[in-house]
């Protein structure tokens, strides 16, 4: 049975349907059953699609500054 740590490192494999077709089925039984997994595929789904596309979009400076912080935070 596949594992959350399994999806998380296969998560990008996956939605560029780039696994065998056994772990596809593996990760969407998974899935089926996982909230947080399947908020992590849905949000990165989401997040590649709006990197992908060809609109700028400009968030707040309050946001920015706060998003800045908070990866600081997490890279350092």
């Amino acid at each position: 049975m596949i594992r959350c740590e399994d999806v998380l490192r296969e998560v990008s494999n996956y939605i560029d349907t780039e696994v065998t077709e056994d772990l596809r089925h593996q990760i969407e039984e998974h899935l089926r059953g996982c909230h947080n997994c399947t908020v992590l595929v849905s949000t990165t789904r989401k997040t590649v699609s709006l990197l992908s596309s060809s609109r700028i979009l400009e968030l707040p400076s309050d946001v920015s500054q706060r998003l800045m912080q908070r990866l600081a935070v997490h890279w350092s």
